[in-house]
């Protein structure tokens, strides 16, 4: 899980997570292709919409998610996927050993 301000002094934070592809696929439809170079995913979607799960405007093509300042209410929805981004990240790094 990364949290890290958009632009600083905004006060926009963005919870970004990388869940399964299948997660993915379930909240969000299908997997988009890759953007290109310094380019957004295309995908119906106001990435600017706060406080509700999102595609990562970037990184959706990789299963990524993202919230924009999550109320606590969200992020306490928030709590499963952030638990699936540790384990799906801990089984990634097991298989590069």
């Amino acid at each position: 899980m990364l949290i890290r301000p958009l632009i600083n002094d905004t006060g926009v934070y963005r919870v970004n997570l990388g869940v399964r592809k299948d997660t993915f696929v379930k909240l969000f439809g299908a997997v988009p292709k890759r953007p290109g170079a310094g380019g957004v995913v295309e995908m119906d979607y106001d990435f600017s919409a706060a406080d509700c799960f999102l595609p990562h405007p970037v990184y959706a093509w990789m299963g990524w998610m993202c919230v924009l300042n999550p109320s606590e209410e969200t992020f306490e929805e928030l709590k499963p996927y952030i638990r699936e981004a540790y384990e799906y990240a801990k089984e990634k790094f097991a298989k590069r050993k």
